[in-house]
């Protein structure tokens, strides 16, 4: 496994890359790590201008001018970590992707770049979807500085990944930390019908669920013990039929900025459900979101 932590960042320039880049650097002080920041000249832009009559200044001064722009925000951040620049040509997505498989980066920040603030932008949507490592996609509004933070745990070892992150994050910003985890609701059935049952039989078949759910958070809480040693938390056990909407009405509700969700393996499904996932929140809860491989 490698020791050296990298962490890479997608650099457009836009008025969000300053706090993309403010994060990433923060982060990299609090964990020993270096930052690989890459500006992509988007191919599709470039075909544009050219079709559109304008004339092409070439790959050569389009990456002298990133890098000097790149080194004016720079200047302007306190440093104290290595910071490395690189220009690429291609689609942003796929080649922040490919950086950071070349690295063996631990995690990936973009922005959402959501200028609506009602959706997220596409090279977001296709980097959370399928890129080798943690993405963490910031709303530009909260400037990384997060002092709400929801984990959401099913109880498997994906999830104790989560939370380590999440343990992490909110240690390095001050923060407090929520613990979520989704039932089913144990009077229902599969379907989602009302289950029947005798008089005296739902109450004690459902707190019996509840019960069997709170030990399962206990043993969680037990495990990560270290990791949660001097922050701040509280746990939080919700019904629903739907975990992702009822995370993101909850997230809504508790007025968090980022939260934090895991996935298992890395199948195109599994990564379409992740991608979905983040989106919803994204999208309908307006936070930013960390996506753990």
């Amino acid at each position: 496994m490698k020791d050296h932590i990298t962490i890479v960042i997608g650099i457009d320039f836009s008025e969000s890359s300053p706090i993309v880049l403010r994060h990433a650097i923060r982060s990299a002080g609090a964990r020993g790590a270096s930052v690989t920041a890459v500006h992509v000249l988007d191919q599709s832009r470039q075909d544009f201008h050219k079709f559109s009559g304008l004339r092409d200044p070439g790959f050569e001064l389009l990456k002298l001018q990133a890098e000097e722009k790149f080194r004016s925000l720079l200047d302007s951040e306190d440093q104290g970590v290595n910071v490395e620049f690189l220009v690429k040509s291609g689609k942003p997505a796929d080649v922040l992707n490919e950086v950071a498989k070349n690295l063996e980066a631990s995690v990936m920040i973009v922005s959402a770049n959501d200028m609506t603030k009602e959706r997220l932008g596409s090279v977001a949507a296709r980097c959370v979807r399928s890129a080798p490592c943690d993405v963490l996609i910031l709303r530009d509004w909260h400037g990384g500085d997060f002092q709400k933070i929801v984990v959401c745990t099913d109880f498997s070892e994906t999830s104790d990944r989560a939370i380590n992150s999440a343990a992490a994050i909110t240690r390095e910003c001050g923060g407090e930390l929520e613990i979520v985890n989704v039932m089913y609701p144990p009077n229902r059935d599969s379907w989602g019908e009302v289950l029947e049952h005798a008089a005296d039989s739902p109450v004690s078949y459902a707190e019996e669920c509840r019960t069997k759910v709170g030990q399962m958070m206990e043993s969680c809480l037990k495990r990560h013990q270290a990791e949660l040693d001097g922050v701040r938390y509280e746990t939080m056990i919700l019904e629903s039929q739907m975990p992702s909407v009822a995370i993101t009405e909850h997230v809504k509700a508790s007025g968090s900025e980022l939260v934090v969700l895991g996935t298992r393996g890395h199948s195109a499904i599994v990564s379409y459900f992740l991608g979905t996932n983040a989106e919803r929140l994204i999208h309908d809860a307006a936070v930013s979101v960390l996506a753990v491989r």
